[in-house]
């Protein structure tokens, strides 16, 4: 959670379970984030989410042909200042992909096949993943965040 909220750019005020006292947990959450928002606190980044930061990135650069706003966006505010790259191949594919995912009737015959496609490469991986012993999804415990 600490590097999602890093790599987006968020300020975590903390992190309240119901495990002890969820009241109390929520009320220091709250004033954790009323105290950053009346300073204008902002910690810096740490290895995780400048990592996470540049992984996003690397991926966004890749696919500029698909994620064209994202690449606008990443462009105009100088992300891609430190970053180098010349995979022309790759990127030309991208756009080709971009433009084709342009068509309404590809896009409905698409569906939800992007997706799948995206964790393809993981599939292996996944297959020969050992489950880990603990509560099932539905008896995890509720999780409430604050995000600036």
């Amino acid at each position: 959670m600490e590097s999602r909220a890093q790599v987006g750019g968020n300020f975590l005020a903390g992190i309240a379970t119901n495990e002890t006292d969820p009241d109390a947990a929520i009320d220091r959450m709250a004033a954790t984030l009323d105290y950053a928002i009346e300073n204008g606190y902002q910690p810096p980044a740490d290895f995780m989410g400048v990592g996470g930061m540049k992984i996003f990135r690397d991926l966004i650069y890749q696919m500029r042909g698909l994620m064209k706003a994202d690449h606008r966006f990443y462009k105009q505010h100088g992300f891609y200042k430190d970053f180098p790259q010349k995979h022309r191949a790759k990127s030309a594919a991208m756009y080709l992909v971009g433009g084709m995912m342009t068509n309404k009737k590809l896009q409905k015959k698409m569906g939800s096949k992007m997706n799948e496609g995206m964790v393809m490469p993981y599939q292996a991986a996944l297959k020969k993943a050992v489950p880990v012993e603990g509560p099932a999804p539905s008896e995890e415990k509720e999780t409430v965040t604050a995000a600036r």
